[in-house]
């Protein structure tokens, strides 16, 4: 591929890639929704409207069809909120399409990114550089939480609506035409308004100046000044809409450095900055959660946290020792930290320690380097240099459409990813939800009872890695729900002891359920037990009163 008297065209090269990528994803087409899917498509009920929506979703927050008050201060992301409402007004509910649309966006980014690197970025680097970079950002696993879960479409889109604007704005650059000076800061507000990763866009695109094009520092920040404006202008649309609030969240679940002390706090931050890393160079295992309590506190006199300080104090160091040279390895380290640092937790709380699709855009520093240190071994150990890349491209495939394989549905991801977090307070919640949900529709009375027993394990442990209550309090809908239908059909068939004890056990993983305290008022009422019957009754009143 790579020799003195052949080269692909750039034409070929792209065919490749696009070929590569809709084989790696194509088995996504034949999964259902999963996880958090529901929240901007099958449950929300703005979306659901299609096209009437529309005007709704532009003047409310992201979760506002889903439940009934913004998390955290809000989310303002309307454009792929009304991409999802137009799915739905011509496609209906439909996973194919779904899953059909996140492909051809993952194709069509890559084209751009391609396009991006070749012509512009990399215009004096070496011919395959582009190339290579490429070929590593379509195998890594990190990006199967973006493609294969339709909810992540927003980070597609937002990426995508960044490419364009940053091919405008070198084409405004190099050629002096407001048009596409307009466009590009068009996209960049659309980009901003899909999500809020966009934000970092301000500084990588002096940044991709300086490195790429020789401008000074100066002038560099000069030429994005535009971008600071546009940037303004969709703050004023957000807190006019959404407001800029950061409320405290008292439940772990969404708060993961709730419980620790502000030196434990900052020095598990700084580990994260580092298991960013650790993912991106080894991808393996991947999980949906690494919540609270699968990425433990550490102090600032721990081994992990010492050696995380000296691994990004030494990154930094050659970062900006190598910064005057215009190295590629020192653009790649500020790239990585520019895009990652928003949603590191130091600035706000994102509600999450670890989210792999927060590394989709960051990733692509992790691929240029490794297409540099290819190219760079080849010269000289070409044998050796190929057969690595071969083995990390055939290792990162695999994982890749394993890991779609796994995002299924959001059954086969819980009960996959419990496995991968087995600290993770929902990881293990959600695993018993999935095990309730098929002991609920099981046939087969051992495997029923086996699903079953699973479900209350996991629950079970969820509630004892929860020091907050909080997990307990709630209880669990699948299995009160369970034992709710158990003790429905008991009662139907006439065998009201056996109803009494599914009410209570019912009751046990949610108190609340008010629908079990007055199926089971009855159920005492039923054997002429008025005292049992009172209390019941009293209970399903105060649980009214809780709702």
């Amino acid at each position: 591929m790579i020799t003195k008297n052949f080269k692909l065209s750039s034409r070929h090269q792209l065919f490749i890639l696009l070929i590569l990528a809709f084989c790696l994803y194509a088995n996504t087409l034949f999964n259902d929704y999963a996880l958090d899917d529901i929240t901007v498509l099958t449950g929300n009920s703005i979306v659901q409207k299609g096209i009437s929506g529309i005007p709704q979703i532009l003047t409310t927050g992201f979760f506002h069809g889903t439940i009934e008050s913004d998390f955290q201060g809000g989310r303002y992301r309307p454009v792929v909120l009304v991409i999802f409402a137009l799915e739905h007004q011509f496609f209906g509910t439909n996973p194919i399409v779904s899953h059909l649309i996140n492909l051809v966006l993952f194709m069509f980014l890559i084209t751009l990114l391609f396009k991006l690197l070749k012509t512009h970025i990399f215009r004096e680097q070496h011919y395959y550089l582009a190339f290579i970079t490429c070929l590593f950002f379509i195998v890594h696993p990190i990006h199967t939480e973006v493609v294969a879960n339709v909810k992540s479409r927003d980070e597609l889109i937002t990426f995508l609506f960044l490419l364009v604007s940053g091919l405008s704005f070198i084409k405004y650059f190099e050629k002096k035409k407001y048009f596409s000076l307009a466009v590009g800061l068009f996209c960049f507000l659309l980009a901003l308004l899909t999500r809020e990763s966009a934000v970092p866009f301000i500084v990588i695109v002096p940044l991709i100046l300086y490195f790429f094009y020789k401008q000074t520092i100066k002038k560099s920040i000069l030429f994005s000044l535009p971008l600071f404006a546009v940037f303004a202008i969709y703050m004023v649309i957000r807190i006019a809409v959404v407001g800029f609030s950061n409320s405290v969240n008292s439940d772990i679940q969404n708060a993961p450095f709730l419980l620790a002390t502000t030196t434990q706090a900052f020095a598990t931050k700084v580990f994260i900055l580092t298991k960013y890393l650790s993912l991106l160079v080894s991808p393996y295992p991947l999980s949906y959660d690494y919540g609270y309590n699968q990425i433990p506190y550490i102090n600032v006199l721990s081994v992990p946290f010492f050696l995380s300080s000296l691994l990004l104090i030494g990154l930094f160091g050659y970062a900006i020792f190598t910064f005057t040279k215009r190295s590629v390895f020192s653009f790649c380290i500020f790239y990585f930290f520019i895009t990652i640092f928003l949603f590191s937790n130091f600035l706000i709380d994102i509600g999450a320690p670890i989210a792999e699709r927060l590394l989709f855009q960051p990733s692509l520093a992790l691929c240029i380097v490794l297409a540099t240190l290819f190219l760079k071994g080849f010269t000289k150990f070409k044998v050796l240099a190929s057969s690595l890349m071969v083995a990390v491209l055939f290792l990162f495939s695999t994982k890749t459409i394993s890991r779609n394989f796994e995002w299924k549905n959001s059954e086969s991801l819980f009960l996959t990813d419990v496995i991968s977090a087995p600290n993770s307070i929902r990881a293990n919640l959600y695993a018993s939800d999935a095990y309730a949900v098929k002991a609920g529709t099981e046939t087969n009375g051992k495997l029923k009872n086996e699903f079953l027993n699973n479900a209350e394990a996991f629950y079970s442990f969820s509630c004892k890695l929860d020091p907050t209550g909080s997990v307990s309090k709630q209880g669990t809908n699948q299995l009160t729900n369970f034992y709710y239908n158990e003790g429905n059909k008991s009662f139907k068939t006439g065998n009201v002891e056996a109803a009494i004890l599914n009410y209570k056990k019912s009751l046990t993983f949610n108190k609340n359920n008010v629908d079990a305290w007055y199926n089971l008022t009855k159920s005492y009422l039923k054997i002429n037990d008025t005292s049992n019957a009172t209390k019941a009754w009293q209970m399903k009143l105060k649980s009214e009163n809780n709702l």
